[in-house]
């Protein structure tokens, strides 16, 4: 199935969390998804974890907004737990999937974040998560071959 028919699941989600594990190039997304759009029927806890893997391309643009105007920040990948939670419970703008990749000077004068592998796989699809607060903006793209969904407990949402 091709991943744009996963998009309703995903239109109003908020964002609470993104970690990349580098040695196994793996993306971790926590959403909350909305009551219509998740799943399973009369589940308290609307959270999924998107995982996307292996990741070829990360890229990454966070800007805060002020009354100087837009300022970049540089961060590491370690550091994508503490970007996520400075914007946590964003909505996440859709679609999610097919994006094209950002060109250099479209999200800022540089990415904040731009990480890429040698390894020949992780092309195939692509993800974009665009989330706005009053003060800040995230733009992160990824680029990926398998994606997975998961409830709070572990268990496959896809399957």
């Amino acid at each position: 199935m091709p991943l744009s028919d996963y998009e309703d699941l995903f239109v109003g989600a908020r964002l609470w969390g993104l970690e990349l594990e580098p040695r196994y190039r793996v993306l971790a997304v926590t959403l909350e998804l909305t009551e219509a759009a998740h799943p399973r029927d009369g589940v308290e806890d609307r959270r999924v974890q998107l995982l996307v893997h292996p990741v070829s391309t990360i890229l990454a643009s966070l800007r805060s907004v002020g009354e100087e105007g837009r300022r970049l920040h540089t961060f590491e990948d370690s550091q994508l737990v503490d970007v996520a939670a400075a914007v946590g419970g964003a909505e996440v703008t859709s679609p999610l999937f097919g994006r094209p990749e950002p060109r250099p000077g479209t999200w800022g004068p540089q990415f904040s974040l731009e990480g890429r592998s040698t390894a020949p796989d992780g092309t195939r699809h692509t993800l974009t998560i665009v989330v706005r607060t009053d003060d800040l903006e995230l733009d992160l793209f990824a680029r990926f071959d398998v994606m997975e969904l998961k409830d709070p407990h572990g268990a496959d949402l896809l399957a």
